[in-house]
């Protein structure tokens, strides 16, 4: 049974009490798009690709934009490492107490769940699963049943590896060890248990997996290797080289020897397939039998089945830096000293950006849909810059607006909040809404049709998508009272 309010955590009565407590909420200026100052902003995206911004226009709620791709299975079978975009939980986990709030869709308070760990250094939800990070130990909790378990290693961050959003890692600060939770499934693996390595340097900032994210390929730094850790085998697997790349069935590594490398096939259980040379390499997709490869200098190879190699295209981005593949699974974003490029499934590169970078935190792009690109000039949460909104698909840009980071994306990345200095704009395929407020973004739905905004010291869930002048019909246009500042808000299907 949900336990009630605490002294410190909420003294405004229950949920529903709370939700009605602002009848002025309902004239939120959030909900309402500005028709005044910036709407005739001009793009100055310096990019190789024509494109057209109109005025800016209401978004519209189109199905199309998240849908397709977007699948949440825990099985090997999975096209896309993406997760999905329906919700019915808003999970908000207090930043002091580490205790766990789980509401509905109406905001109305279901149950609370004491997570164990005081001051929360990050947080993290896959379907059912969250993770609670701290100094100490990371929690495991299963937000359908309310179960907990509490591991004792300290963590500072919550990642994913690149190529699925399906799997969270929690890594202790010295590489040493780290938590695997796979979402769907809850399932964990804890490298002390699973693959006690002495000296392990584990570099989970570039890790990889396979789309169903059960498996995810890591380099050790400390011992010169990279490790399979799968959640289904029983043991993990070692290989020479950096970890490249990885799917259901093989694993590649690069061992770069000043400007050149030798590529490495293996089979999950270690056993070698191919091998190949090329320039130093600097990203890896796997493709059915073959491996499209980017070296450092930009040329894109293919490796055949036979350790053969072939070049495919040539890239104009200046030193390639690194390379992700996307959730979807059949893109590979590539990172260069003068801007970014995108690669198909054939190693055909299907656009390329002047002077821009991928705008997310971490190895993976949080969508596999879109993907959002930012001036490489500006600086994080300093700097106003360009951002603009690419189709993963086909590489056109979708709208293009002026923000700063971080961003907000739902589960697609094709909807976007971008903090600006009056408030925050949401982006879309069909323009940009522009929101003034004095609170903060603060969250994003997986559909991206509602966002979490911070106002008079409470957070506030309000409809990113709605027209206007809302029908009375519309009731989950109302602006929704979450509670007190001070948490952070994740959404979640359980």
């Amino acid at each position: 049974m949900p336990s009630g309010p605490t002294f410190f955590d909420d003294e405004d009565g229950p949920r529903s009490d709370r939700a009605s407590a602002h009848p002025d909420r309902a004239e939120l200026d959030d909900r309402h798009a500005s028709d005044s100052s910036r709407r005739a902003r001009g793009p100055n995206f310096l990019i190789r690709r024509a494109v057209v911004v109109g005025g800016v226009v209401a978004v519209l709620a189109t199905a199309s934009i998240v849908v397709g791709q977007l699948v949440g299975s825990g099985s090997d079978d999975s096209a896309s490492g993406a997760i999905g975009t329906d919700w019915n939980r808003v999970v908000l986990v207090d930043d002091r107490t580490g205790r766990v709030i789980v509401d509905d869709e109406s905001g109305e308070e279901l149950t609370r769940i004491e997570s164990g760990i005081r001051n929360p250094t990050a947080t993290a939800v896959v379907d059912s699963t969250l993770l609670v990070a701290g100094a100490e130990s990371v929690a495991v909790i299963d937000v359908g049943d309310g179960n907990v378990t509490d591991i004792e290693m300290g963590s500072e961050t919550i990642g994913t590896p690149a190529g699925s959003a399906l799997t969270m890692v929690a890594p202790r600060p010295d590489g040493g060890r780290a938590l695997l939770v796979h979402g769907p499934s809850g399932d964990v693996i804890d490298t002390d248990e699973f693959a006690p390595v002495v000296g392990a340097r584990y570099e989970f900032a570039d890790s990889r997996s396979a789309p169903s994210g059960r498996h995810v390929l890591v380099t050790d730094s400390g011992n010169f290797q990279s490790v399979l850790l799968s959640f289904e085998r029983q043991q993990p697997s070692y290989f020479p080289g950096l970890a490249l790349a990885v799917d259901a069935e093989l694993v590649v590594t690069a061992q770069n020897i000043g400007s050149d490398a030798t590529i490495s096939v293996f089979d999950h259980s270690g056993e070698p397939i191919s091998t190949g040379r090329t320039a130093s390499v600097r990203a890896g997709m796997i493709v059915g039998s073959e491996v499209r490869l980017v070296t450092v200098d930009g040329a894109v190879v293919t490796m055949s089945s036979n350790g053969e190699t072939s070049d495919d295209a040539q890239l104009d981005i200046g030193t390639v830096a690194s390379g992700v593949v996307a959730t979807s699974g059949d893109r590979l974003i590539v990172i260069g000293s003068a801007g970014t490029a995108i690669i198909d499934e054939t190693g055909a590169v299907i656009a390329s950006f002047d002077a821009q970078r991928p705008a997310f935190d971490g190895s993976s792009p949080a969508g596999s849909n879109c993907l959002a690109l930012a001036d490489t000039d500006t600086d994080i949460n300093t700097d106003a810059g360009q951002i603009a909104l690419i189709d993963l698909t086909d590489g056109s840009v979708l709208v293009e607006a002026t923000g700063t980071e971080p961003l907000l994306t739902d589960a697609s990345g094709c909807v976007v909040a971008v903090p600006t200095t009056s408030g925050f704009d949401v982006l879309t395929h069909d323009g940009v809404r522009q929101f003034r407020t004095d609170g903060l973004v603060q969250a994003m739905s997986l559909d991206g049709q509602d966002v979490v905004t911070e106002r008079d010291a409470r957070l506030i869930l309000i409809s990113a998508l709605s027209g206007e002048t809302p029908s009375d019909e519309e009731d989950d246009n109302e602006p929704i009272d979450l509670g007190p500042r001070g948490r952070t808000v994740h959404f979640t299907q359980s």
